[in-house]
């Protein structure tokens, strides 16, 4: 199986590293983009956590919605509230190491998997062939366990300690609002490229989408999804009134990779 002619080593080491350098970078920028304005973690109200008979905030927008395993690191059921000059998001909140150790082991396998597929065709070898589906098994393995979890362990939190976090931040800081495909700009659309189109047809019209920061010093995407179109399309609205006027936010980090 590994006994290939040097011509063939030197294709498959291109691809290799192409696509892992590829891959690598996408994920870091997902990592390590700076907001120009700062948000703040903090425990979420009652009303945020959605406790029963707590009095609603007056004067606020409130949608129940549900996120996308996205950078805010949201899963599951999320509250989001808008007031007059902030936004915040409350609801569970997977920790940060675990969600970037699950966004870099599905990514690397998937993109390992290409120059394996390069692998059986240059040596017309079978055993390439299955080692490149493994490894794209392996990526859709994890990232099919991880979303499967996310919300469970996401609640653990509320067990821990009676409500939720929140992620607050300024209406100013929002930016590059969208509905539908939106939700994985940024990156995202590299790493689950395999499931991106069926995503694609979840988020229509449903799916609002934006960058803003996550309280630890990131900018981040956002993806919550509405229950109806028309929550949708008040959501995104009123998110646009009060954030950036740009489509796309400007950077302190790495510049944006594409999707």
């Amino acid at each position: 199986m590994f006994d290939l002619e040097l011509w063939q080593w030197l294709i498959a080491a291109a691809v290799a590293a192409a696509n892992v350098a590829w891959m690598g970078w996408t994920i870091a920028g997902l990592f390590s983009r700076r907001p120009r304005v700062q948000g703040s973690v903090r425990e979420a109200s009652a009303f945020e956590s959605g406790i029963a008979d707590a009095e609603r905030p007056i004067d606020a927008d409130v949608f129940d919605v549900w996120s996308y395993r996205v950078g805010a690191r949201f899963a599951g059921r999320v509250r989001i509230v808008i007031y007059s000059e902030t936004v915040s998001v409350a609801g569970p909140r997977i920790p940060k190491g675990l969600y970037r150790a699950w966004i870099w082991t599905q990514g690397m396998l998937l993109a390992l998997a290409v120059p394996a597929l390069a692998g059986a065709v240059v040596k017309l070898d079978w055993r390439w062939l299955v080692l490149g589906l493994g490894l794209a098994v392996g990526s859709w393995a994890v990232s099919s366990t991880g979303a499967g979890l996310w919300p469970g362990l996401g609640e653990i939190e509320v067990v821990d300690h009676g409500r939720f976090s929140a992620v607050e931040f300024p209406r100013g800081a929002i930016s590059s609002v969208k509905i539908g495909a939106g939700w994985s700009d940024g990156g995202l659309a590299l790493v689950l490229w395999p499931y991106k189109k069926g995503i694609d047809k979840l988020a229509r019209n449903r799916a609002v989408s934006f960058f803003a920061p996550d309280g630890d010093g990131l900018l981040v995407r956002y993806a919550l999804h509405a229950y109806s179109e028309e929550d949708a399309s008040r959501l995104a609205a009123l998110l646009r009134e009060g954030g950036s006027t740009s489509d796309f936010p400007r950077l302190d980090g790495p510049p944006n990779t594409p999707g």
